[in-house]
């Protein structure tokens, strides 16, 4: 029948889909263009494209998620990616500041030679570990070392990591659409808050958890066999994190209704486990507890 809606394909089919580059060419550029340092991803040509500003784990760096922005950006998203904050005594209220900075320059600045521009209203934050308390800040309604906020569609937190104790009362003003994403047996631990933080978020929130992957995974290693393409980051965590990145940023950013399950909290997606928030116990262990390797008390 003309003009029938066809039907989105299966979550597990779109996961393997969407960890594979997209369709776009890519081209990458330097923020230091607009006073900041860090990478800008983009693909070749387009208007009005969604956007997204990423922030880096502690002692990382934008270098570290090259892979992750050149495939985002395959997909049709463009990719800034700061590069502050990259030492021992880094600051996550300093990172989201310059996230903030990332963000306004993605809603006022045409790329390239002119051919490609953002849509201010299709914007997100997104992060990982360090960077993902950095990317909560960001999407605060909290006024930063005197930037204010902005405008967000939505918030991707990988991995969060726990950072000053008034974080979580800081996540519960992000009224933005959220997704978590936790690492198997890292769901509340002395490295990882995200039970914690998907709790806490006021927006509307999807959680899932990746049993096989790692918190530190998802970090690229430049090797020689980065010439052949291989990113020397952790597969089994960078594969589904870049396909729920992916998809869930297409569907907050651009309302692609094939992408609705990634925004789904109750749908499973691939290695991608649906985790209710309300349903999950924190660990049984406080966090020293468990970084010395204490064991539960049996039942």
């Amino acid at each position: 029948m003309a003009g029938k809606k066809k039907a989105a394909p299966p979550p597990d089919k779109l996961m393997t889909e969407l960890a594979r580059r997209g369709p776009h060419k890519v081209d990458r550029g330097d923020l230091g263009i607009v006073g900041m340092s860090g990478q800008i991803f983009a693909p070749r040509t387009g208007r009005k494209l969604p956007a997204v500003a990423f922030a880096h784990d502690w002692l990382a760096a934008s270098s570290r998620y090259r892979d992750l922005a050149f495939h985002l950006a395959s997909w049709g998203i463009v990719v800034a990616a700061p590069d502050s904050e990259t030492g021992v005594f880094a600051s996550d209220v300093e990172l989201a500041t310059d996230l903030r900075a990332a963000v306004t320059v993605l809603q006022s600045v045409q790329l390239g030679d002119g051919t490609i521009s953002v849509d201010p209203d299709r914007v997100a934050v997104a992060g990982h570990g360090f960077g993902a308390a950095a990317a909560i800040r960001a999407a605060s309604d909290t006024v930063l070392l005197g930037r204010p906020p902005v405008r967000l569609r939505s918030l991707a937190a990988v991995f969060p990591s726990p950072t000053t104790s008034d974080l979580l009362p800081t996540a519960s003003t992000v009224t933005a659409a959220s997704l978590v994403l936790a690492a198997g047996g890292q769901i509340d631990s002395m490295t990882s808050n995200a039970l914690a933080v998907a709790d806490a978020l006021g927006g509307d929130v999807v959680f899932r958890t990746i049993p096989a992957a790692d918190n530190r995974g998802l970090l690229e290693r430049r090797s020689l066999k980065s010439f052949i393409g291989v990113n020397g980051a952790d597969k089994a965590t960078h594969r589904p994190v870049r396909a729920q990145l992916t998809g869930y940023l297409l569907h907050t950013l651009t309302g692609d209704d094939r992408y609705a399950a990634f925004s789904d909290p109750e749908t499973t997606t691939g290695d991608a486990i649906a985790t209710p928030v309300a349903d999950t116990e924190p660990a049984e262990l406080d966090h020293l507890s468990q970084l010395l390797g204490a064991k539960p008390p049996r039942k």
